[in-house]
């Protein structure tokens, strides 16, 4: 990975239920970069949730997903605002 500056853009409209996605692609990325998905705790409901509270108020949901050596980042950005959940890396 090219130091921290890559990123992974998920972009959910809100005219479809987003399901399962924020999490899924959360769990793909950290296979990718073999991250254990115990060292960065409770991060994929934290997202999850978030994302389905933007959605069902009737916004589009942009996730920029980053992995880094020493956090795991996904800023949020929907219903007029951008939120930030990260975990650090173990």
């Amino acid at each position: 990975m090219a130091a921290d500056h890559e990123t992974v853009t998920l972009r959910l409209p809100a005219s479809l239920p987003i399901g399962d996605l924020p999490r899924v692609t959360l769990a793909a990325l950290l296979r990718i970069h073999r991250v254990n998905p115990t060292d960065v705790g409770d991060l994929a409901a934290s997202v999850q949730e978030r994302a389905h509270e933007m959605n069902a108020a009737g916004s589009d949901v942009i996730l920029d997903y980053q992995v880094s050596s020493a956090e795991v980042a996904i800023d949020l950005s929907g219903n007029g605002r951008t939120l930030r959940i990260s975990a650090p890396r173990r």
